[in-house]
């Protein structure tokens, strides 16, 4: 199966990223992904003149930050554009944890639901101007019920698109995954329903990895219910592909959605099975299928943390530490040990060994894990682990850096805006300076 747009091995791609020419690629690129200038300024926060600029090479001076955010959007690999793969994008200095004397106190209080206007999985049409009435008002459901449907789009033009979803969703930026999502959907569903026979299991493929995609998010989100039908619908399209580390990964995300719905037992058996066929059916012999295999018993681990079920936690983890050393630590996007520390953090915190979670997240340096999504995940982990010990005031710097690092995860997800509520309900002496201004930012009632 084809893993890469098929543009970037065309003569005039090479001629430009040997002459350093920038707007050729991006044209070239946005071509391939089926995007017009304003749908990509919409995904890059760009005007759609600034991005006629860049493309026309009226732009001479280009900052990495800009170079990195262009080459996600677009899926251009990155040593097209002059960037180093391994080496990480820039991102705020790391907080050092430090605990206070004072007992913070408090219990979580609620849950934000932020699943609302044009974050939710709607379109907005004041976003997309270009777009038709109807496609305006898109959602998932909207796509797994039928209501909208979408013309199919070439292999690679489709493969540039889950690319870009992707860097979106490693980027944390839900709220532009969420409007590119429907029309993907309906892309990939069109493409699977009209494959020929010798492309079915690649068509399939693609419409799983999209619904793959769509259930990280919706998890996220915390819409349980169209996670569940998002889950379902990725892994009847991965067994379609025949690709076993397709059906793994598919397996992977809805054993989380059955593990967020309570069914925590059918969680961990899905999981553990999924990994044990990933070993029969491959020997493992692949670094990719060894990174897997390793995050399927590291997200086990969690399950059984959640299950209470301290030693088979510990044990899974100590498995998956050997699948991570195993596979091929360089490529940042697979599973690596930086990733297991941060799921140590995690079950040490589910067990309520907060000493124990400070401790781990004291031993991970944020700033090596490349990924946004998975720095979001150790920044999680680190505030309710310091606040679980009674330290409000770590807590709440772990909370201010990751709003400067990964802005959209603090002010769209439950956690932070939980988190949030309980130390500032908490804080009578006003130990907490800037915990009101900051629950403003994120949109916590003071």
């Amino acid at each position: 199966m084809q893993t890469g747009p098929a543009w970037t091995a065309m003569p005039a791609v090479a001629a430009a990223a040997a002459a350093g020419d920038v707007g050729t690629l991006l044209r070239v690129a946005r071509t391939a992904a089926g995007l017009t200038l304003e749908e990509a300024g919409q995904l890059t926060g760009y005007s759609t003149a600034t991005m006629s600029r860049m493309e026309n090479g009226r732009r001479r001076d280009w900052t990495v930050t800009e170079l990195r955010r262009l080459a996600e959007v677009y899926g251009i690999p990155p040593h097209l554009l002059g960037l180093a793969a391994s080496s990480p994008p820039e991102t705020p200095s790391a907080a050092r944890v430090i605990e206070d004397r004072q007992n913070g106190g408090g219990d979580w209080m609620r849950r934000r639901d932020l699943i609302a206007g044009t974050l939710g999985l709607t379109t907005s049409a004041a976003l997309l101007p270009t777009e038709a009435a109807t496609a305006a008002t898109s959602t998932v459901d909207d796509v797994i019920f039928g209501r909208i449907t979408a013309a199919p789009l070439p292999d690679h033009q489709l493969a540039a698109q889950l690319s870009a979803a992707r860097a979106d969703f490693r980027a944390c930026r839900y709220s532009q995954l969420a409007r590119r999502l429907p029309r993907l959907l309906a892309q990939a569903t069109a493409g699977r329903d009209h494959a020929p026979a010798d492309l079915a299991e690649q068509a399939s493929a693609r419409l799983a990895q999209a619904y793959c995609v769509a259930t990280r998010l919706l998890i996220k989100l915390h819409d349980d219910g169209l996670a569940s039908c998002t889950a379902d619908r990725a892994v009847q399209a991965a067994h379609a592909s025949g690709d076993p580390l397709i059906t793994a990964v598919a397996a992977r995300v809805a054993a989380t959605v059955l593990r967020r719905t309570r069914h925590r037992d059918g969680a961990q058996r899905l999981v553990l099975r999924a990994a044990q066929q990933l070993d029969s059916d491959t020997g493992l012999t692949d670094p990719r299928q060894t990174a897997m295999y390793g995050q399927l018993l590291a997200v086990a681990a969690y399950t059984a943390a959640i299950r209470d079920d301290r030693d088979t936690a510990w044990s899974l983890l100590s498995e998956a530490e050997d699948a991570a050393r195993r596979s091929d630590a360089a490529d940042a996007d697979r599973f690596n040990p930086l990733d297991l520390a941060v799921y140590k953090i995690s079950v040490a915190r589910v067990f309520g060994d907060y000493g124990t979670a400070v401790d781990y997240a004291r031993q991970v340096d944020p700033t090596r894990i490349t990924a946004p999504e998975r720095r979001a995940r150790y920044w999680e982990d680190t505030a309710l682990a310091l606040h679980g010990r009674g330290r409000p005031t770590g807590a709440f710097q772990a909370l201010l850096t990751a709003e400067r690092d990964t802005p959209q995860e603090v002010r769209y997800r439950p956690w932070a805006q939980n988190l949030t509520q309980t130390l500032m309900s908490a804080d009578n002496r006003g130990s907490l300076p800037g915990i009101r201004e900051f629950a403003d930012r994120i949109g916590v009632d003071a």
